[in-house]
């Protein structure tokens, strides 16, 4: 298993689970605010999956914070 990654608005690489080659984004599915759906594809060995992507916690407070959102700092 790879080491965790750092923030880098270049790249968005997710590794397959199986081959550990990098993914191609099918799809996305923005289902509330705070929770995504994104549907990868893996070009070597074929195996296609959904992963969701939720905020953990606050780095940072927004300078324009929504009403609905509650994410722990």
């Amino acid at each position: 298993m790879k080491g965790a990654s750092t923030m880098s608005s270049t790249s968005n690489k997710t590794p397959c689970p199986h081959c550990e080659t990098d993914c191609k984004t099918v799809k996305t599915k923005q289902i509330s605010r705070v929770y995504r759906e994104v549907t990868y594809a893996c070009p070597k060995c074929g195996h296609i999956f959904v992963a969701s992507i939720s905020p953990v916690r606050t780095l940072a407070p927004s300078e324009m914070p929504h009403e609905d959102v509650r994410i722990p700092g």
